[in-house]
């Protein structure tokens, strides 16, 4: 196979190195590098699977590195990203701005239990690290460059605190995800409803990438979390 096996592995380090340098770019305050770093760690997530699975290169090492990469693209990143937003906002309860840490805990007990679990090999039980880091990314770069509601609630002293507890809870959650490998009517309703919510966003709100990035993953987790909600009644 030769140098063809390596490529897989290669993708996965291209994920971390975006990673860690999104997570850099977090803490001096520049989210907009780290969307961007983050987005191309989405990619390089992608390219990884399809690459090992067109070249049938799959090993074991390099799903576990798979995982440590996602830990710090997409758990580690959006942790230090709400921590620098919480410190930046300047809160007396200084304290609270490290509870975000919480996300990269959560999010490495999510990726070991789903190494671990067979039931997630077409579906996702909890959220899945990369939406966790795309809704919390954009939602702190559109705070930083807009004075309306999304800003105002990230700059409340709670606000941060709580919305890590509760992704880190979804994260672990036992909660059917939609994945995009799986065709049913939830990814329809998925897709369709991200395409109305972006047309929404460009009409009536500033077109924003981030503004409707967080539209999008915020619609994602309500969607699944109200699909629950049907299948238990």
């Amino acid at each position: 196979m030769g140098i063809r096996k390596h490529i897989p592995n290669t993708l996965t380090l291209c994920n971390l190195l975006s990673g860690c340098i999104g997570s850099l770019f977090a803490l001096r305050g520049n989210f907009n590098v780290t969307l961007l770093c983050v987005i191309l760690s989405g990619c390089f997530d992608f390219l990884d699977g399809f690459s090992a699975r067109l070249l049938n290169a799959y090993s074991e090492i390099g799903r576990e590195l798979d995982s440590l990469a996602d830990l710090v693209s997409f758990g580690f990143a959006p942790s230090v990203t709400f921590l620098s937003y919480y410190q930046a906002s300047g809160h007396t309860l200084g304290w609270l701005c490290y509870v975000p840490l919480a996300i990269t805990a959560f999010s490495a007990l999510r990726l070991a239990k789903f190494n671990l679990d067979e039931r997630q090999s077409k579906s996702f039980l909890g959220m899945p690290t990369p939406a966790c880091a795309l809704l919390v990314i954009p939602m702190c770069v559109y705070g930083v460059s807009s004075n309306g509601f999304i800003h105002n609630l990230l700059g409340s002293e709670w606000f941060i605190p709580v919305a890590s507890v509760a992704l880190s809870l979804l994260l672990v959650s036992e909660i059917p995800m939609l994945s995009m490998k799986q065709k049913s009517a939830r990814l329809k309703a998925f897709i369709v409803g991200s395409v109305m919510l972006v047309a929404v966003c460009a009409v009536f709100v500033k077109c924003s990438v981030s503004l409707w990035m967080t539209v999008i993953f915020t619609y994602y987790i309500l969607l699944n979390i109200g699909s629950l909600r049907k299948e238990v009644q």
